[in-house]
């Protein structure tokens, strides 16, 4: 393994040595990148959006190389990833998470009525490998966007089927496949996709299967905290009976492997120019995950749980999609996008010694619709259109003895058969004054009602229902402004909702981290909830020399009203504890806070060097603060960023980089127990650093290699807010063949 390491390390500096003297640079995209999540439905330049956007492109992704589509977004150095377990990754946008990011992918919103507010890991159920870019836009996105896009919204996109030209008499066809192996988890990955193009028809199929072992950590570091992350035991069942057996490797996360399938079919057929129809169709489902950080949970100084599981996280969408190009006197540009959506996802749970596994399985049918116009008057561009979505929350409860195979009903996490709908209409407007002088403004209205009624079977909840109906205008104006010499500033004001859904509103959940309490506690429902609302104010200069320069500076001020917090609460009755299967908890509630405020900066630069040289750097720095109860937020990410160096030239690419995370101390987190201080050290999350080197070559013009070396110096540390350590030193190779 040495060998292989030092070879990887050697012939990567060497590729950047053997072509120094080489004169070149290398491109430098920068704010020419047509983007379209800014405005749904027509590209614009990056020059031209009041709003940060940073796109990562399906050649980017391929260089990272990563196991998942949270890996990507971690790696970029753009987005703060949080995880909890190996199959997790929870993004982060100027301090907003999981609920408060909305995630998008083929124009059909991905947020449902249970994404909770601590951290998520839906983003895995899109497959890094399919896609043919990421847009991630930051800062408040209500008006193109409705409810949930606090932070910003992250676009995916996938792939599309591709038409045979003109030309052609037959089947045009393309292929893509990759094999990939990667050593800190013995990750396999195998992943096809093939385009069919005819004249009219066009289809696309990609299939990905993946395969985690157990995440070794790094062996380096934390010299103050001697063992921070080792595994010294984990739980067993044998012969009928939980045993505690000791790890003979205390550097293997125990019970972190599981796999995952991905399937993405798109049909695409177009009868005439200017008419377009796509039906998209996509499958993603894991074997359960394992969540890491429960199953090293103690208490009383033992292993608390036997087991602590996510069960098969399922999700499968069908979308069609009209698309009108023909110029009318009501759009230049229509399309509609109806979709559902069956999302499944559930928690094993099971203490130690105990034969009864908790079993909370929740199924969401998701109906939505999109329909988005866009018209240009001159040099007027008009952005319009409407959204409707519908869920409906099935929430069971089982317990299953695990020993007799017994099935009895227990407390669902939700109540069964609540509902989640949206409805919403948008203008935006688009107006280039001059060559150098634009400006953008929007205004949308979003209605959202919320049902839900308690089963007091199990759990004596305060409340009978909850019904809510609430509205929300918002609004955004922003001005570009390009200035002599490369120069440009730009301004932005934005506001944003959002609303409570069935989680935040109705869960019942036993939390076990950041209280401090003698007693457990249990977060009740809440249905006096009101909207979170944001003010965004954001303000960027930059500078570029075409193809040689590019750099950024990026400043945001956000205003958060009614923030959504779990504080200890007394039910209406006055009582701030209560029985929960069968033991004491004191209550805990999520409620609003009266205001709280974020603010930070984000850089970023690119500059093109001789030798077929660039370098690339990002930097973000955030702070948080709930002004109410004079504390700090949740979710608030410590400085990050990312820097790289990138050789290209011919069929060789090369990139030696850094990936870092400031410190966070104890008195910088919030008490909420969102941001995991147990799991981290006494001194709260520490600082680190990673050194990174991947290459790509491409052999012929249909075989490629690449391989690289992560986490060089084989590092031990772990992301703040997250519950398992990060991968080791990693060294992965993969093989890929078009034609």
């Amino acid at each position: 393994m040495k060998h292989t390491i030092l070879f990887s390390s050697s012939f990567l500096f060497i590729s950047f040595a053997a072509t120094a003297q080489l004169a070149d640079t290398t491109r430098i995209v920068g704010l020419n990148e047509v983007v379209v999540s800014a405005n749904r439905i027509q590209g614009e330049r990056k020059a031209d959006l009041p709003q940060q956007v940073d796109v990562l492109s399906a050649r980017q992704i391929s260089l990272l190389n990563p196991a998942t589509t949270a890996d990507a977004l971690l790696n970029s150095g753009w987005v703060f990833v949080q995880k909890s377990q190996l199959g997790g990754g929870s993004p982060v946008l100027r301090g907003f998470e999981a609920n408060k990011v909305l995630l998008v992918v083929d124009g059909v919103r991905l947020n449902n009525a249970i994404y909770r507010a601590g951290h998520l890991q839906n983003i895995l159920t899109v497959d890094a490998n399919a896609l043919d870019r990421m847009e991630i836009l930051s800062g408040a996105g209500a008006v193109m966007y409705g409810s949930d896009a606090l932070g910003g919204v992250i676009s995916l996109y996938t792939k599309q089927p591709r038409l045979a030209d003109s030309t052609s008499t037959g089947v045009q066809a393309h292929t893509s496949n990759l094999l990939r192996y990667a050593t800190a988890a013995r990750e396999k990955t195998a992943h096809t996709d093939f385009t069919l193009g005819w004249r009219r028809w066009a289809t696309f199929t990609s299939v990905t299967a993946t395969d985690f072992d157990d995440l070794r950590k790094g062996r380096n570091g934390f010299d103050d905290y001697p063992g921070f992350g080792e595994v010294k035991e984990y739980v067993e069942r044998q012969n009928g009976k939980d045993v505690v057996v000791p790890n003979q490797h205390v550097n293997r996360q125990k019970f972190t492997g599981y796999s995952q399938l991905d399937v993405v079919q798109k049909v695409l057929f177009q009868p005439r120019a200017g008419q377009r129809h796509l039906l998209n169709l996509q499958l993603s489902t894991t074997t359960d995950i394992p969540r890491f950080d429960r199953l090293q949970t103690y208490r009383n100084g033992a292993l608390r749980y036997a087991e602590w599981e996510y069960g098969p996280q399922k999700r499968l969408m069908a979308s069609y999609q009209l698309e009108l190009t023909r110029p009318h006197v009501l759009y230049d540009v229509l399309r509609l996008t109806p979709a559902v959506q069956d999302v499944e996802e559930s928690r094993l749970v099971r203490d130690f010694g105990k034969d009864v596994r908790q079993e909370n399985t929740e199924k969401v049918r998701v109906l939505s619709a999109n329909l988005d116009l866009f018209k240009e008057l001159k040099q007027h561009e008009l952005r319009y259109g409407a959204e409707v979505t519908r869920n409906k929350v099935h929430s069971i409860g089982e317990g299953v003895n695990v020993a007799t195979g017994a099935v009895a009903p227990i407390v669902t996490r939700y109540p069964n058969g609540s509902t989640y709908a949206t409805a919403g209409v948008y203008a935006a407007h688009r107006w280039e004054i001059t060559d150098r002088l634009i400006l953008s403004d929007g205004l949308r209205f979003s209605n959202v009602q919320v049902e839900a009624a308690f089963d007091r079977k199990f759990f004596d909840s305060p409340y009978n229902a909850i019904k809510q109906n609430s509205s929300s205008l918002d609004g955004n104006v922003g001005l570009v402004a390009m200035l002599p010499a490369g120069l440009r500033l730009s301004g932005l004001v934005a506001t944003g909702f959002r609303n409570p859904n069935v989680d935040d509103l109705s869960r019942t959940f036993e939390q076990t981290a950041g209280t401090g309490q003698a007693i457990g506690t249990l977060i009740i429902p809440n249905p006096g909830l009101k909207p979170e609302r944001v003010v965004n104010y954001e303000m960027e200069l930059s500078e570029t020399i075409e193809n040689r320069l590019l750099v950024s500076l990026t400043g945001f001020y956000t205003t958060l009203r009614n923030a959504l917090v779990v504080r200890p609460f007394a039910t209406p009755t006055g009582q701030t504890t209560t029985e929960f299967n069968g033991q004491t908890y004191q209550t805990l509630a999520t409620v609003n806070t009266g205001e709280a405020r974020i603010h930070g900066i984000s850089s970023r630069a690119q500059l093109g060097l001789p030798a077929h040289l660039r370098l690339d750097g990002t930097l973000t720095y955030t702070q948080g603060r709930d002004q109410s109860a004079d504390v700090p937020l949740d979710h608030i990410s410590p400085l990050y960023g990312r820097g790289a160096l990138t050789y290209q030239h011919r069929g060789l690419l090369a990139e030696g980089s850094v990936l870092f995370n400031g410190r966070k101390t104890v008195a910088q987190y919030s008490p909420s127990g969102e941001d995991n201080l147990p799991q981290a050290t006494p001194a709260g999350a520490l600082g680190w650093y990673t050194l990174n080197l991947r290459t790509s070559y491409q052999v012929t013009p249909r075989w490629a290699v690449q391989a690289g070396l992560e986490n060089i110096l084989d590092t031990n540390y772990r992301v703040f807010a997250s519950g398992i350590s990060a991968p080791g030193r990693n060294l992965f190779l993969s093989i890929r063949f078009e034609r």
